[in-house]
């Protein structure tokens, strides 16, 4: 191994030990938020539990009601109160509503050096969150588990908060159509993946969700876990939109056969299904695109 190559490791190894140690870089939830998600995990919780809690919280329950009141949601009925959100979605659904609520302003910062437009990362993030909830449930996953995904694919890119800094510093040095993970991981030893499955892991969300975090740039999978590849689909249809990136600055689409195989879909099902999460991704959208968070 040559001299320039074992500098670089220990270039790599000593920015990785300092973005890893540096915890405030990865910002905490509200107390309010992980109190009402402690809430939500029990099975004994009741609706009139979840209004005790936030009764004080006008300005979390506002920009709630607001975005379950969407067209996101697609609900045939106006919700007033958390209460009725219980009862329409579910636990499962509203713990998703909080997250989205939540971290929605963690998303919404200056991505360019990524190649996001402004708030681009956040329309992204919601493309590929109601992509793979539909996905989920087209492959008869189940509404936890689509829930869950939501909640995955909303997240996917949320370690890009954390190398955004170090990422603006090495600005001048990207090259036109590089790939971010493989600059992320020369410049810092770690890519935005793995500093997601950190951020995720601080935030107390699932082993779950935080391996499809870990997982979603895997290269060339031979096998997969369908909830990573329901999102690494969702990831490429959202890449192959555009949506939230600025001209010429989206990703490739990639589509790895592991994925299609172990969702059980042929190549001509997933092109029907491919259609179909566009239409979901638009409306996601409009619905989202000026919502204030």
């Amino acid at each position: 191994m040559s001299h320039s190559t074992l500098n670089q490791l220990a270039r790599q190894d000593k920015m990785r030990r300092e973005i890893l140690l540096k915890s405030d870089l990865i910002p905490p939830l509200p107390d309010i938020v992980i109190r009402l998600l402690a809430v939500l995990n029990k099975q004994e919780t009741e609706p009139a539990h979840l209004e005790s809690l936030m009764q004080n919280e006008q300005v979390l329950v506002a920009k709630m009601l607001a975005m379950v009141n969407s067209p996101f949601y697609g609900l045939n009925r106006t919700i007033r109160t958390i209460k009725e959100a219980v009862m329409v979605l579910g636990f499962r659904g509203v713990r998703s509503l909080v997250l989205a609520t939540s971290t929605a302003r963690f998303l919404q910062r200056d991505y360019r050096v990524y190649g996001h437009e402004p708030r681009g990362l956040w329309l992204h993030a919601a493309c590929v969150a109601a992509g793979s909830r539909m996905l989920a449930k087209a492959c008869k996953l189940g509404v936890d588990a689509g829930e869950q995904l939501f909640v995955a694919g909303l997240l996917h890119d949320i370690g890009k908060l954390v190398l955004l800094p170090y990422l603006n510093e090495h600005a001048r040095s990207i090259q036109a159509g590089a790939s971010i993970t493989e600059v992320e991981g020369t410049a810092f030893g770690i890519d935005h993946c793995e500093a997601g499955a950190l951020v995720a892991a601080k935030w107390n969300l699932s082993p779950e969700v935080q391996e499809v975090i870990r997982a979603h740039h895997e290269p060339a999978p031979t096998k997969a876990e369908r909830p990573v590849a329901v999102v690494r689909l969702a990831n490429a249809v959202a890449h192959d939109r555009g949506i939230g990136y600025l001209p010429q600055q989206a990703p490739a689409p990639v589509v790895h056969a592991a994925d299609l195989a172990v969702l059980g879909l042929s190549p001509e099902s997933w092109a029907a299904l491919r259609d179909e999460l566009a239409a979901a991704m638009d409306e996601a959208v409009a619905a989202l695109g000026n919502l204030g968070c």
